[in-house]
C-alpha cells in the first residue's frame, strides 16, 4: 500500500487527544496526528507532514463532530492563536484526556504498573485564571500591536485580550500599548505581564534584544498615568536580568493562607486557584507522615516549603536562583515560620544531610540525574514529586522505581484550555 503523501486527503476516525494540539487516528494503519481534531470525530483531513513512522494532518472537513467538541470561548482560537490548544474540547473531556495521557506516560515511558487510581482536581475556573503571560510585539508605530505565536508557526496573531488571563492583565493591555508607543520603545521585542489575584497588582517587563540597553525616562510619578500597571522593569535578552524602572519591587500574593512576595523573574504557579489545590495536596501528604526533617529541592519563593514546615520539625529549601532564596527567607519570616532554612544550591551538593521527606518540583525538563542519585544518600522514606510534564516525570520515576513505589497520584488541571497539567506523585521507600 502506498504511503500517503503531502496534500493527500483521507477520511479518518479520531480516537483520542495527545499531549499536544492534536487528536490521533490512523490512515492506512499509520498513526496520524490531526491538528485541533477531537476524539470520537470522523473527518476528512489533508496531510501536512510525512514522518518515518507517523503523519501530521489538518482538518479539511468534519464528517461527524465529536460529542466533546464545543465552540471555543475565544475569538482568536479559530484564527490560529497558539496560546491555547484545547478550547474546542469541553473541560470534562479535557480532564479525561489528561488522565489518559498521564497513565500512558507512566506505563509506556516509566515502565510502571499497579498504579493507584488518579485523584482528579478539576479547574475551579477554566477561564480568567492565568497570572502570567508573555506576548510578542509586532509593531510599535503608528500604534503598538502584540500577540501570541500561532500554533506550530513563527507568525504572530495580534490580540487585544486573552480569555485565560486574569482580568487585571486584560485591563493592563491597552495601557501597555499606550506606554510602548509613548516611550517610543521601537526595539522592544516582547513583554511579560504578571498579576496578583490578591492585590490586583500588575508587573510589566519590557524585553529588548540582548545588546540593547534602553534608558527610559520614567518615574513613579509617570506610572500614575497608567493605573492598571503597578511596576515596570526592562530586560535585555531572553535571559537578561530585569532592571526596575518604576513602581513596587515585588508582587504580593496569598495562597493556602500564606503570604508571598514574588520577584519579577522568580517562579510562581500561574494559576492561584490551582495552586490552592496543590498546597492542600502537599499538606495532606505531609500530615499523613509528619517528617522530622524535610527538604524542598526546588523551593522557589517557599511556595511549598512553608506549608511543609507547618508540619515538619525542620524544613530546608534549595534553589539555584539567589533572588528566590532571599525572597523565600523573607516570606518565612513574614509568615512567622521559624523552622526553615534556605540556601542556593541543589540536592547533589547538599552533603551528608539526612531527611525523612523530600519534595521535588523541577522545571519542565525534570530532575537532574545527579539530584536523583543523591536521594540514595539522603534516603528519605517519603518523596513527593510535583511535575508539569508527564513525559519527564515518567522518565524520572523510571529511575526511582527500584527504591520507591508510587502510593498516590493527583492530577490538578492547572492549565485548562491547554494540554498541560500538573501531577503530584506520592512515593514511599521500599
Amino acid at each position: 500500500m502506498t504511503k500517503p503523501g503531502i496534500r493527500d486527503r483521507h477520511e479518518i476516525q479520531l480516537t483520542d487527544l495527545t499531549y499536544s494540539a492534536s487528536a490521533v487516528g490512523r490512515i492506512n494503519g499509520i498513526v496520524t496526528f490531526v491538528h485541533r481534531g477531537a476524539p470520537g470525530e470522523a473527518a476528512h483531513v489533508e496531510i501536512t507532514e510525512v514522518k518515518k513512522r507517523h503523519l501530521h494532518a489538518r482538518l479539511h472537513e468534519i464528517i461527524s463532530p465529536s460529542p466533546d467538541r464545543c465552540p471555543p470561548p475565544c475569538v482568536y482560537f479559530d484564527a490560529g492563536c497558539g496560546g491555547c490548544q484545547w478550547q474546542h474540547i469541553n473541560v470534562d473531556a479535557q480532564l479525561d484526556a489528561k488522565a489518559r495521557v498521564l497513565i500512558g506516560a507512566l506505563t509506556r515511558i516509566g515502565g510502571l504498573s499497579s498504579l493507584p487510581d488518579i485523584t482528579r482536581h478539576p479547574a475551579p475556573q477554566p477561564l480568567g485564571y492565568r497570572n502570567n503571560i508573555r506576548l510578542t510585539v509586532t509593531a510599535v508605530r503608528p500604534q503598538a500591536e502584540f500577540g501570541f505565536m500561532g500554533q506550530g508557526s513563527h507568525d504572530v496573531l495580534p490580540i487585544d485580550r486573552c480569555e485565560i488571563a486574569l482580568p487585571a492583565i486584560n485591563r493592563a493591555l491597552p495601557q501597555v500599548a499606550d506606554l510602548i508607543t509613548t516611550l517610543r520603545c521601537f526595539q522592544v521585542e516582547e513583554f511579560t505581564l504578571r498579576a496578583s489575584v490578591t492585590t490586583g497588582e500588575v508587573v510589566l517587563i519590557l524585553i529588548f534584544p540582548k545588546k540593547v540597553k534602553p534608558r527610559l525616562k520614567f518615574t513613579d510619578r509617570d506610572l500614575q498615568g497608567y493605573p492598571a500597571i503597578h511596576s515596570i522593569y526592562i530586560q535585555s535578552g531572553e535571559r537578561g536580568t530585569p532592571v526596575q524602572i518604576a513602581g513596587k519591587r515585588t508582587l504580593s500574593e496569598t495562597a493556602g493562607g500564606l503570604s508571598f512576595e514574588i520577584g519579577p523573574e522568580t517562579f510562581f504557579q500561574n494559576n492561584r486557584a490551582g495552586l490552592e489545590q496543590l498546597i492542600e495536596i502537599v499538606r495532606r501528604c505531609v500530615r499523613a507522615n509528619p517528617p522530622n526533617v524535610a527538604i524542598d529541592a526546588h523551593c522557589g519563593v517557599g511556595t511549598f516549603t512553608l506549608p511543609v514546615a507547618q508540619t515538619a520539625k525542620a524544613a530546608f529549601g534549595l534553589d539555584l536562583q539567589a533572588e528566590a532564596v532571599a525572597l523565600a527567607t523573607a516570606n518565612a519570616a513574614d509568615n512567622n515560620i521559624a523552622n526553615t532554612n534556605f540556601r542556593v544550591g541543589h540536592l547533589a551538593k547538599l552533603g551528608s544531610v539526612k531527611a525523612d521527606f523530600v519534595l521535588l518540583n523541577p522545571p519542565r525538563a525534570g530532575c537532574w540525574s545527579e539530584d536523583l542519585a543523591a536521594l540514595d544518600r539522603i534516603a528519605p522514606r517519603h518523596l513527593l514529586y510535583i511535575s508539569c510534564d508527564p513525559t519527564t516525570l515518567a522518565r524520572d520515576l523510571s529511575k526511582l522505581k527500584a527504591n520507591y513505589e508510587v502510593c498516590s497520584l493527583d492530577l490538578v488541571d492547572l492549565f485548562p484550555m491547554t494540554y498541560h497539567f500538573e501531577t503530584v506523585v506520592g512515593l514511599q521507600r521500599l
